[in-house]
C-alpha cells in the first residue's frame, strides 16, 4: 500500500471508530469537547496501562490476538492523550508490536508513523468537533490565528498545543506558515498572559479562561488548572456575584485585583454602572484522593438584599482527570470480569 493511501486509509478508519463508539454522544448529549482515547481502548478490549518511563512516549503491543498500549504517566496531559491515541492507531490500523521514544510529525518519518499520527489527529481533532467547539465559543477562522486561542482551543479538545495547532494546518484552518510561528510561541508564556496579575502561573497544570460560552459544558481539567471566569460587572447598581454555592462545592473564589497603574486609561468618558466585566480566579480548596471528581459550580448575580431572581447566572460543570499509575479503571474491570 502507498503512504498516501496509508494515510487516506488511517483517516477513514479514525471516522469509523468515532462511529462506533459512544464519542459523538458524549460530545452532543452528554455535554462533553473532547474525545476520550483511553475510553476507546478500553471498549475494544485493549488493555492500558500508565506508568513512568524512562524514554518512551509510549508503545502498542500485538501479542497471540491481545493488544496492549503503554503510556508514560509523566507527561504533560495533551501529550498522555496523543500518545494513547497514537499507539490506538497502530491497533486499529493492523501494526505489530511499536515502541515510541517520540511522536515525529515532519515528512520524514516512517509510513507506519505517519498513519498513526494521521490517525491520532482524525480521532481527537476532528474537523467537526473543532468546528463545535469554535462555535460554541464564539471563535472564527481569523481568531485562530491568535496562539492564546488555539492554546484555549487545545484545553478544551484534551491535546497538547503543539498537536492541536498542526492539526489545524492538516484540517485546512491553518495555512503553514501561521501554524510553524504559533507553534513556536511556548505555552509558559501564554500561561502567563492568561494568568491574573500578579498569580504564579502553574508549572504543571493550565490556565482556562471561562465566560457564559462555556455555560453547562463538562470542563476536564486537572487538580492543578486554574480557572480564570470572566463575568460581567454591576457592581455600581449593587449588584454582586455570589459564591456561596461556589464555596458549597469546593471552590474558593475572588475577584483579580489590578494595580490601576499597570492598565492605559479609557479616553472616553467613564460610565457608571457599564456592564463590563470583572475576571474572578476560581480554584478548588481541597480536592483530595477520596472527593468528589464531578464537581458543579452555580454563580449567580444578584443584590443582596433583595430575594428574587439574580440579573444574571452562570453554571459550570467540571469534571476531574486524575493519571494513576498502573492499569486503567476500565481495563482492571474487564480483567476482573473475566477473571470472575
Amino acid at each position: 500500500m502507498t503512504l498516501r493511501n496509508q494515510l487516506l486509509f488511517a483517516v477513514k478508519r479514525a471516522g469509523e471508530v468515532l462511529d462506533v463508539t459512544a464519542a459523538r454522544r458524549r460530545i452532543y448529549e452528554d455535554g462533553y469537547t473532547r474525545i476520550d482515547p483511553i475510553a476507546i481502548a478500553e471498549s475494544d478490549g485493549v488493555s492500558v496501562m500508565l506508568r513512568p518511563l524512562d524514554r518512551l512516549l509510549g508503545a502498542f503491543l500485538r501479542s497471540q490476538g491481545s493488544a496492549g498500549i503503554l503510556v508514560n504517566s509523566q507527561r504533560p496531559i495533551g501529550m498522555l492523550h496523543v500518545t494513547c491515541a497514537h499507539e490506538l492507531g497502530h491497533h486499529f490500523l493492523g501494526h505489530d508490536t511499536k515502541a515510541d521514544e517520540k511522536l515525529d510529525f515532519e515528512d520524514t518519518a516512517a509510513p507506519e508513523e505517519r498513519a498513526a499520527n494521521e490517525f491520532a489527529y482524525h480521532l481527537l481533532m476532528p474537523r467537526w468537533l473543532v468546528v463545535h467547539v469554535m462555535k460554541r465559543k464564539g471563535w472564527g477562522a481569523s481568531d485562530l490565528e491568535r496562539p492564546e486561542v488555539v492554546y484555549q482551543l487545545s484545553l478544551r479538545l484534551g491535546v497538547s498545543f503543539t498537536a492541536m495547532t498542526w492539526s489545524l494546518n492538516r484540517i485546512k484552518l491553518l495555512a503553514p506558515n501561521i501554524a510553524r510561528r504559533i507553534s513556536q510561541t511556548p505555552p509558559k508564556l501564554i500561561k502567563e498572559a492568561a494568568s491574573p496579575f500578579g498569580a504564579p502561573v502553574p508549572s504543571d497544570g493550565d490556565v482556562w479562561l471561562l465566560d457564559r460560552h462555556d455555560q453547562d459544558v463538562v470542563i476536564e481539567a486537572r487538580v492543578s488548572d486554574r480557572f480564570v471566569v470572566q463575568l460581567p460587572n454591576h457592581t455600581s447598581a449593587g449588584f454582586v456575584w455570589s459564591a456561596d454555592e461556589a464555596t458549597a462545592a469546593g471552590f474558593a473564589i475572588r475577584p483579580v485585583v489590578v494595580d490601576a497603574r499597570n492598565l492605559d486609561r479609557p479616553i472616553e468618558p467613564v460610565v457608571v454602572g457599564n456592564g463590563q466585566s470583572i475576571p474572578y480566579l476560581l480554584e478548588p480548596k481541597d480536592l483530595s484522593a477520596g472527593s468528589d471528581d464531578a464537581l458543579l459550580v452555580d454563580l449567580y448575580e444578584r443584590q443582596p438584599w433583595m430575594s428574587d431572581d439574580p440579573l444574571d447566572r452562570l453554571r459550570l460543570r467540571a469534571h476531574y482527570e486524575r493519571i494513576y499509575k498502573g492499569l486503567s479503571k476500565g481495563t482492571k474491570q474487564r480483567l476482573i470480569r473475566e477473571s470472575s
